[in-house]
């Protein structure tokens, strides 16, 4: 099913990202017409090399990083279940998300009106 998914969101791309906020429970990313929520944990990684993660001290202001960058590339995260999307930012960087809840761990709605949810089954 991901592999649906990024192949719907590679039509809209590249993805500005005008919002983005974590408080502990919620990542939010969002720009005109789009948005990317997920209760599951995430992490920033650039060359190989982790740059920051969602349980890090001050993650609130390290988020901020992500303001103004575009989603220019998104992948499949994951070997087993391939379930969770990466998404490749204009500034070089990767988000990558992993889900830690069963019920909705990640909505995504994109530009054209369409909405998914990541799930287990």
């Amino acid at each position: 099913m991901i592999e649906k998914i990024i192949l719907e969101v590679q039509q809209h791309l590249p993805l500005k990202v005008k919002f983005s906020s974590w408080n502990g429970d919620v990542l939010t990313m969002s720009g005109d017409n789009w948005s990317f929520h997920t209760l599951g944990s995430w992490r920033v990684i650039s060359n190989e090399t982790v740059e920051f993660a969602c349980w890090d001290e001050g993650i609130e202001d390290k988020i901020l990083e992500t303001l103004n960058a575009e989603v220019i590339g998104v992948s499949v995260q994951g070997g087993q279940i391939a379930i969770d999307p990466v998404f490749e930012l204009s500034t070089g960087k990767k988000l990558e998300i992993f889900t830690s809840e069963t019920i909705e761990p990640w909505v995504l709605s994109l530009p054209n009106g369409r909405d998914f949810c990541g799930a287990l089954t």
